[in-house]
């Protein structure tokens, strides 16, 4: 058997929760998400690719089906799942990627017409986008204007630090001394790059059977710098 052929000890990839969702400046949105929401209202969770969206959306939608509410989850950035607005309806709506819906008329239709019914029937309505100025049905801007608007804020240094320290702890893997300020000063700011970044670097630790370490970390920039050149 090659080291290749060698069966990784990988762990499942983490469930989104809010308790391995690192806050930074945005306490109050995992507050509102988590405790706040408020029956009949609508709040539309903004932020840019890669902030976190969809894992604060699947842990709110998490726990309130683990409370027993009726709960559906819609994820829109998949075309085919566009005609599910005809049909969903439950205590609370969640609604994930609708930029993928602006200025394609079916789509703004669809969900025009969703947000209609469901604010006749009192539904909690949870959405997430980068914003609306992608909408042109002027009755769908004015409809999506009536939510409530949860910014998610960049994560600073430190914050991105204990996201790294955070995903070694899941993963169970050993860092080697400087690594993590290493790892966080020289990727991308973005806690959803850096996370799949992590996981590569789990990957091969494994594989070559090492120490997650800067030599590492160095080697595994360059062969990906090297790829998306090629």
């Amino acid at each position: 058997m090659t080291l290749s052929q060698i069966p990784l000890a990988l762990k499942p990839p983490r469930r989104p929760g809010f308790e391995n969702f690192i806050a930074g400046p945005n306490r109050a949105v995992i507050d509102t998400l988590s405790s706040g929401l408020e029956p009949g209202q609508w709040y539309f969770l903004a932020g840019a690719p890669g902030t976190g969206r969809t894992h604060l959306l699947s842990a709110c939608f998490a726990g309130l089906i683990e409370r027993g509410l009726d709960a559906r989850f819609m994820a829109l950035g998949a075309r085919v799942n566009w005609p599910l607005l005809d049909h969903a309806d439950g205590a609370c709506v969640f609604l994930d990627d609708i930029d993928a819906l602006a200025a394609d008329p079916a789509g703004e239709r669809l969900l025009f017409n969703a947000l209609n019914r469901w604010r006749d029937s009192r539904t909690v309505v949870v959405m997430t986008g980068v914003g609306r100025s992608g909408f042109q049905l002027p009755d769908l801007v004015s409809r999506l204007g009536q939510a409530v608007r949860l910014t998610l804020r960049p994560l600073d240094e430190t914050d991105l630090v204990a996201l790294v320290r955070a995903l070694a702890a899941d993963h169970e893997v050993v860092l080697g001394r400087g690594a993590v300020d290493y790892l966080v000063t020289r990727s991308p700011r973005n806690p959803a790059v850096l996370a799949r970044l992590f996981e590569q670097l789990v990957v091969r630790a494994l594989s070559e059977r090492r120490t997650l370490s800067i030599p590492l970390i160095r080697e595994t920039c360059a062969d990906e710098g090297g790829r998306s050149r090629g």
